[in-house]
């Protein structure tokens, strides 16, 4: 995957104008990651997670304090992520942000982590592990069997 995207692709990416993002930079909103040649903006994923949750509340009528103080939560969180952040899911509700990293709720405001278990997932991995013994249990009551 591509490391770095200049302001333009991040426009085209996210689905913002360029000057917004100009101004996001100027204003210390969303910066950069890195500076190259001066003053030449590249931008990482982790700053496109940012700027795209941005956006997004931005269209949910946040407010500019709510706006900031989500992803200044945000900005908090993202660097105790292991890679890769493809795996992070955001749960957003007013002025909170719950990010989960896999099955592991990352809680930016204490050290503590909360396990999110899916019974759907353990459904899954049966049926996997034992298709024919719920092929049989399906075939014997006529009924589809309880997972």
């Amino acid at each position: 995957m591509k490391s770095f995207f200049t302001p333009k692709e991040v426009a085209k990416l996210i689905g913002i104008s360029y000057r917004q993002i100009q101004y996001w930079d100027k204003t210390n909103f969303i910066k950069p990651s890195y500076r190259r040649r001066g003053k030449y903006r590249l931008y990482t994923f982790a700053d496109l997670i940012q700027l795209k949750v941005a956006k997004t509340l931005r269209e949910q009528s946040y407010s500019i304090q709510k706006l900031r103080t989500t992803i200044k939560s945000l900005k908090t969180i993202l660097p105790q992520v292991s890679h890769p952040f493809v795996e992070l899911t955001f749960l957003i509700e007013g002025d909170r942000i719950l990010v989960f990293n896999g099955d592991v709720l990352m809680n930016p405001a204490s050290d503590t982590a909360y396990i999110c278990f899916r019974v759907q997932d353990l459904r899954e991995e049966i049926f996997k592990l034992f298709p024919d013994e719920y092929d049989r249990e399906e075939r014997d009551d006529g009924q589809q069997a309880v997972g």
